[in-house]
């Protein structure tokens, strides 16, 4: 009873520390205890230990603990990355080993578990269960990785690593692997990734076996997965008995999806669900296709997001050799101002045993698309608001913008603009719309640039010698269009010129607002976006230039019915 009543308040302290916050999974990784290698290793890993210390930077490391950015950080990223610049001060060849089982365990189990805390601590153990229960207990963390030993050897002109790794569990008060794990020379490629023929190689090899076995241990052991595992077979039961064989209207989705649409098969739909306004549905679609492989599948371009679920693992000989045969996905749809808008999506290829086993497992997506209440087995009424029916939104609101809004969101904030609001159903199928519109109007105005440029060349051969044209910039209205140019002249000078055409004119002026700037090289691109940013927001992957400040005051300002900035070209 004694030591039940212990493990309890272990229990309990574990996920009281730190702020009351419950992490998991709680780890503690060691230093290797045992290392030996043979002489003729000496070099190599001499080596190795003087790269190490070249790259570590403490003075660096220790202005990133005080900065501001890193203050913003959880709690628990702090305490993982205090302790990965604690270790790193003594790091070396053998105790890089813990070092990369810390960074590659947080990378896996972060997706799943954001709130985990996996700790490096430069201390050895001897392996017995009491010693590793003292550890455990002195950082309160549930699991401790020790590297019991690491051998280097040769074998057969090959060179090998032995790395045997406990990994003990204090709510049970065992240890729960107990494995060697050898590895050769040879490049395991993906997260460890390595120069092939170097002990540097033999060592992931050996960590790519043991960290896989470490991670199943560790979630089969998880009590959050296990009970999200109880959960999803509750909801499985759930959308079987009250949904999957329900009736409906196929006719309505039929209805719905043109028939031209040759990339959805109505004749396979084998379930639809209706909101109870009947302005939204999602259908799902399956059958069995013939064998093909990922050339094969990647030629056909019949979808442009796949998702593969291969029993094979991806490093297994020939898995892109043989996709999966069953091949599923939905179409969802809304209707707005009267007009019905819809896609497909959720494309997969998986493996099933029969049709309606396949049925079944693709129908229970539902359980990811936000179907159900939080930890309930109750249907979630904004699932019609949700996942699959997301509003386009303003990014300038995302907590997240000052971080990535001026350098990977900015573009996606611009053309979001025309659509905030909207569903991205909806919104998707008007960029489409936009997209094909735009490329019509490219090409006609394209070829009016065309001739003006003969033209300029024809008279003007010493100044025009050479025209190099840019992609168009105009506003969505299409009122007006610029052509960013490359000027070459006979003498090899180059300049940047923008000429315009006005709504369905013929006429071709010079915008003259900047001055003609000189260029080194052909590339020139670049620059002129940093010309026009100095008047808007704008780049090249920037849909359409909807800004009418930038067009009336910049481009189209009148002085006494006179264009300042547009110079007519005769």
């Amino acid at each position: 009873m004694m030591k039940h009543l212990m493990t309890i308040l272990f229990v309990l302290t574990i996920n009281t520390t730190f702020g009351q916050m419950v992490y998991e999974p709680q780890i503690l990784i060691l230093a290797p205890n045992v290392t030996r290698y043979d002489k003729a290793f000496d070099k190599e890993i001499s080596n190795y230990n003087n790269e190490i210390k070249k790259n570590t930077n403490n003075s660096e490391q220790g202005q990133a603990l005080n900065s501001l950015d890193f203050k913003k950080q959880p709690e628990n990223i702090q305490i993982i990355t205090k302790s990965e610049i604690e270790f790193s001060k003594d790091l070396d060849f053998f105790k890089k080993t813990s070092f990369i089982s810390e960074q590659f365990l947080v990378y896996r189990f972060f997706e799943k578990f954001p709130n985990l805390l996996i700790k490096l601590k430069d201390i050895k153990s001897n392996g017995t269960l009491g010693e590793l229960k003292t550890h455990s207990e002195k950082e309160k963390l549930q699991y401790v990785l020790n590297f019991a030993s690491i051998e280097l050897y040769k074998e057969n002109k090959i060179n090998y690593a032995k790395i045997t790794v406990q990994l003990y569990d204090n709510v049970s008060n065992s240890i729960i692997l107990d494995k060697t794990y050898i590895g050769d020379w040879n490049n395991p490629g993906f997260e460890f990734a390595c120069a092939d023929k170097t002990i540097n190689c033999t060592i992931n090899n050996a960590l790519s076996q043991a960290l896989g076995e470490v991670i199943y241990t560790i979630a089969s052991n998880s009590p959050t997965l296990k009970r999200e595992k109880q959960l999803q077979r509750e909801r499985f039961d759930v959308l079987m008995n009250s949904y999957f064989n329900q009736p409906f209207d196929k006719q309505l989705v039929k209805s719905i999806i043109s028939p031209i649409d040759s990339n959805i098969n109505v004749d396979i739909v084998y379930q639809a669900l209706f909101s109870t306004d009947k302005s939204k549905f999602v259908a799902f679609f399956l059958e069995q296709v013939s064998a093909q492989d990922f050339k094969t599948l990647k030629d056909n371009k019949k979808d442009k997001n796949v998702n593969i679920i291969s029993s094979k693992d991806i490093k297994d000989e020939g898995f892109l050799d043989d996709i999966p045969k069953t091949y599923g996905y939905i179409v969802k749809g809304l209707k707005y101002k009267d007009k019905w808008y819809y896609e497909k999506s959720n494309v997969t290829y998986f493996d099933a045993k029969t049709l309606t086993d396949g049925q079944q497992e693709f129908f229970s997506n539902l359980q990811q698309w936000n179907f159900f209440k939080e930890n309930s087995t109750g249907f979630n009424s904004d699932f019609w608001e949700t996942e699959l029916f997301k509003k386009v939104l303003d990014l300038k609101q995302n907590p997240d913008w000052e971080r990535y809004g001026e350098t990977i969101w900015k573009t996606d904030e611009i053309n979001n603009r025309p659509y905030l609001g909207l569903y991205e159903i909806v919104a998707n199928k008007m960029r489409k719309e936009l997209e094909t519109e735009n490329s019509e109007f490219n090409k006609t105005k394209e070829e009016l640039f065309a001739q003006f440029y003969l033209k300029l060349k024809s008279k003007n051969p010493e100044t025009y010698y050479k025209i190099s044209e840019h992609s168009l910039i105009y506003p969505a209205d299409k009122s007006i269009v610029i052509n960013p140019t490359l000027i070459t002249s006979k003498a090899g000078k180059k300049t940047i010129h923008y000429f315009v055409i006005r709504g369905n004119q013929n006429n071709v002026f010079e915008w003259t607002y900047f001055e003609p700037k000189i260029v080194t090289d052909n590339l020139y691109g670049s620059q002129v976006v940093e010309q026009i940013s100095t008047l808007t927001e704008w780049n090249f992957s920037v849909d359409n230039l909807n800004d009418t400040e930038f067009w009336n005051k910049y481009v189209l300002l009148k002085s006494d019915d006179t264009y300042k900035y547009l110079k007519v070209i005769k």
